[in-house]
């Protein structure tokens, strides 16, 4: 066996200390302050379910430290993002195309949060479910399907068929206790642990899926653009990223994570239930497992957070999809322009030697052949007019003189007597037309055609028309068309109209 003293050497203790975000936090003077302030900004990233613009986070750590009424925050908060993001890798940051400064989480940042919760919680270990993972692992190893034939699988099932079916025998002749294919008997907590150390392990390893896509857009743009390539060989790039990271060990990894969780058939037909929300209601509804041990379980929010997961690598492969579009049109673009060059080139040499141009040309004539006959219509060419509306232009009272002024007050006045005119012309036509007594006029029943300009001449129509009176009778929802379209006026009053004709009404 391998002794721990071997390991342990003064270069991997020195590249453990200055990389390994687990030891160099806790350098710092003020490592419990980081810790909440880290868990705290976790916290955000996870609900919001995607990066955050680096100015929302720098704003919620001034936040944080302005409670505790320090004299230099700015230098505090930059020091913070400093250490977490360039030093510690806790946080790693990104830009978009336009330049915004993004930041977001880390597989470090999230197995150094769970295992110190781990440790705070004072979980029980258990010894008998890590030795059945740790066999079950070894085994598969050698029955992977990569190493095997389809004749060794085969021989593999038959093998196993044979076990359970002496297997059943054993049952039928000696009773339960020596049966030997059967479960282990673990404990439900020993069960319920392994469950949640494998979420976690889930949830941790997104961000390896993550940095895979990065790494083959990354080796795919390293490898493909530095030769020289056709524009159509450099158009199969992005079904190149496609092959490449369907291929990755860590993106098939997820895809099976992702093929078992969901309720599709497949590979994880072998289980009845797979919903994990079901399976803790199940449990709890049993009382299989404690109360206050599923509320405090990272299992309660497993399905958010691995839907949420799924939705960032989708981005993340948008993401990468769009670097690669902006490599290969630079490549098409840089590829045409060779292009140019050469056939400058090829007609400076045919204009240089004309006579063995012309006669290479004859001795081997071009010929263009079109598949079809078609005649060639009318030429005409584009007027490039745009229509569009002219721009109004502000008036200025101080640029008329005092003659215009009030030439242009006159003509608004006279404009809006003529609209009061005109509104109170159609309301007295209304009221002819019909019986007042039998059916009045009402604002709630009157169409409205001029605007809210007609809704004031109704309110106060013994100010237009002393003959014309009113009388409230409740209140109603107007409905008022004007010119940039309708708009109501709730539980405006109500009146009726009535016309006095001589003495009486």
């Amino acid at each position: 066996m391998s002794k721990r003293s071997e390991f342990f050497t003064e270069e991997t203790l020195t590249s453990l200390f200055a990389n390994h975000p687990y030891l160099g936090i806790f350098q710092k003077e003020d490592c419990q302050e980081y810790l909440h302030l880290l868990a705290s900004i976790y916290d955000l990233l996870e609900s919001d379910n995607a990066r955050i613009p680096f100015e929302v986070l720098r704003s919620f750590v001034i936040k944080f430290y302005a409670h505790k009424k320090l004299q230099f925050i700015e230098n505090k908060v930059t020091s913070f993002f400093v250490m977490m993001i360039g030093e510690l890798m806790l946080l790693q940051d990104s830009h978009d195309s336009f330049g915004q400064r993004f930041v977001e989480a880390t597989r470090a940042g999230k197995e150094l949060l769970q295992h110190l919760e781990n440790l705070m919680a004072q979980r029980t270990k258990f010894s008998g479910t890590g030795a059945e993972t740790l066999l079950g692992a070894l085994n598969r190893i050698l029955i992977s399907r990569q190493s095997v034939t389809e004749e060794q699988a085969l021989e593999h099932h038959r093998e196993k068929i044979k076990a359970y079916q002496a297997d059943i025998q054993k049952i039928k002749s000696l009773g339960l206790a020596h049966a030997e294919l059967l479960p282990i008997p673990h404990s439900n907590d020993a069960l319920f642990n392994q469950a949640e150390e494998a979420a976690l392990h889930i949830v941790a390893s997104i961000e390896d899926v993550k940095a895979a896509i990065e790494k083959q857009r990354q080796e795919l743009s390293q490898n493909y653009f530095k030769n020289a390539r056709s524009a159509g060989q450099n158009l199969n790039a992005i079904a190149d990223f496609f092959e490449r990271l369907y291929q990755s060990t860590e993106y098939q990894s997820y895809i099976q994570a992702k093929q078992l969780l969901s309720h599709l058939e497949g590979i994880g037909a072998r289980f009845s239930v797979k919903n994990i929300d079901l399976l803790l209601h199940q449990i709890q509804a049993r009382d299989l497992i404690p109360d206050h041990e599923i509320k405090r379980s990272h299992l309660k929010g497993f399905m958010g957070q691995f839907e949420q997961a799924d939705h960032q690598i989708q981005e993340k492969i948008r993401s990468q999809i769009r670097l690669l579009q902006q490599q290969v049109h630079y490549a098409l673009f840089t590829d045409v322009r060779g292009a140019q060059s050469q056939l400058q080139s090829l007609m400076t040499s045919l204009i240089g030697d004309r006579s063995r141009a012309l006669e290479f040309f004859e001795n081997a004539p071009v010929e263009l052949n079109f598949p079809a006959d078609f005649e060639t219509g009318p030429l005409e060419l584009a007027t490039l007019e745009v229509r569009r509306e002219s721009e109004g232009v502000g008036i200025d009272s101080h640029r008329f003189a005092v003659d215009e002024q009030r030439a242009l007050f006159e003509a608004l006045l006279m404009a809006e007597e003529s609209t009061l005119q005109d509104i109170l012309k159609n309301f007295k036509l209304q009221l002819a037309k019909i019986d007042q007594k039998k059916n009045p006029v009402s604002l709630g029943g009157y169409l409205f055609t001029k605007g809210i300009a007609e809704y004031y001449v109704l309110c106060e129509i013994e100010l237009f028309d002393p003959q014309i009176r009113k009388q409230a009778c409740g209140q109603t929802d107007l409905l008022i068309s004007a010119k940039h379209g309708d708009f109501v006026i709730r539980s405006a009053q109500n009146y009726q109209f009535f016309q006095e004709r001589g003495n009486g009404t």
